[in-house]
């Protein structure tokens, strides 16, 4: 199960953490204590609006059912270490952020120009801070600002001493738009934190002339992928029909090897035919719109199963997938032999390099989604994947 703590104090977002069912809420507060500042005698978890009892022995399968939950730390009876001063405060949740990624990204789709607000440190204080010291002290603190906006009450004199000032207008309105932005956030912490949780691909188990394999499930691909390096291993390489060598065209340009025309692949007690473009890509196997549409299949995300043939199989657990699915897919788009160039005869055009791809996507792009926290070479690979699309590639660049 995935937990997100929430720790109110500090306003710092942990997680989501992957943890076992059997975990003791002992064992939880441990390790609350060392990852997120945890402290019984001052703090208390909260789920749902009510205290958990870490001396009770429950496992967290006990207490918690379902994937995804979100966990408050509080402090008890309003006792918070007051010690830490507000601009401390305010810089160790920056400090959070920049290692945040997920969270960062959150934000910075709400909040325009959030990158720049956040690597500035003075800008950061003072565009951000009020809104943290708020959650931080509560509302009817003494601490507390005493106008609308939670800003200095210097700047909130100057603002209201001359409200049809362009410029103060301007202000006005960023502050208003804020207060929208955080009650929004406020509601999705509370009432969907699987929103701040990453959404895995969906792979499936089957077989192929006795070997276990893992295919992704891809509606997006028109055509179903055979990695070479499998076709070796099952040992259909003898079958590849070679006067389908050509190029699988879409942002960058991949080697088509070949063809398979027919092979069978085992589905829980059921053998279904296929054919496969042979493909040099990491993905072993990429079950496209070709075979999802002859077989009359059907994504039930629902009971998250794939229905194909007279036959249910579940979709593999995020665990269950293959942990290099997202770090080896740097070369070229496998959904892009939707689109194959094939052609007659035994030479084919030489694949492009990836990074000659990048041509084709706007600097533009690659600097929004670079701002989002990413490596350009993370950005690009993920634009290939993605056939150029921004927010598809952004989806995946935050999984």
């Amino acid at each position: 199960m995935n937990l997100t703590i929430s720790n109110e104090i500090t306003d710092q977002i942990y997680g989501p953490l992957e943890l076992n069912a059997e975990m003791t809420l002992q064992d939880l507060t441990a390790l609350l204590h060392v990852d997120c500042g945890f402290d019984e005698q001052k703090h208390e978890l909260l789920y749902n609006s009510a205290q958990l009892d870490p001396g009770s022995g429950q496992s967290l399968g006990q207490v918690f059912t379902g994937d995804s939950h979100l966990v408050v730390i509080r402090a008890k009876n309003g006792v918070e270490a007051l010690g830490t001063s507000d601009d401390a405060v305010v810089e160790q949740f920056r400090q959070e952020l920049l290692g945040n990624q997920l969270l960062r990204s959150q934000l910075g789709s709400q909040i325009p120009g959030f990158s720049e607000i956040l690597e500035n440190p003075q800008l950061f204080r003072e565009r951000m801070g009020p809104v943290i010291l708020q959650r931080r002290y509560g509302m009817g603190g003494a601490n507390q600002a005493l106008n609308p906006f939670g800003i200095p009450d210097q700047e909130y004199k100057r603002l209201m001493s001359d409200p049809d000032d362009p410029q103060n207008q301007v202000r006005i309105a960023e502050l208003i738009n804020q207060q929208e932005i955080d009650e929004q956030m406020r509601n999705a912490l509370e009432y969907t934190p699987e929103m701040f949780t990453s959404v895995h691909m969906l792979f499936v188990s089957l077989e192929i002339n006795g070997h276990p394999v893992k295919a992704f499930v891809d509606s997006g691909a028109q055509t179903t992928i055979m990695s070479t390096r499998l076709a070796e291993t099952t040992g259909l390489t003898r079958l590849i029909d070679k006067r389908f060598i050509g190029e699988a065209r879409g942002v960058g340009v991949g080697k088509i090897l070949g063809r398979i025309h027919q092979a069978q692949i085992k589905i829980e007690t059921q053998y279904i035919p296929c054919s496969f473009t042979v493909l040099d890509t990491h993905v072993d196997l990429l079950l496209g719109l070709d075979m999802l549409k002859r077989h009359q299949a059907c994504i039930d995300l629902q009971k998250d199963v794939l229905r194909i043939a007279g036959v249910e199989t579940r979709f593999l657990s995020e665990s269950e997938i293959p942990k290099d699915f997202v770090e080896n897919m740097v070369g070229p788009n496998p959904a892009a032999a939707g689109n194959p160039e094939t052609k007659p005869g035994p030479s084919s055009r030489a694949a492009a390099p990836a990074d000659q791809g990048t041509a084709a996507f706007p600097e533009t792009v690659i600097k929004h989604l670079m701002d989002l926290g990413f490596s350009r070479k993370e950005v690009i690979a993920a634009l290939q994947r993605a056939g150029g699309n921004s927010e598809i590639a952004a989806s995946i660049l935050f999984q």
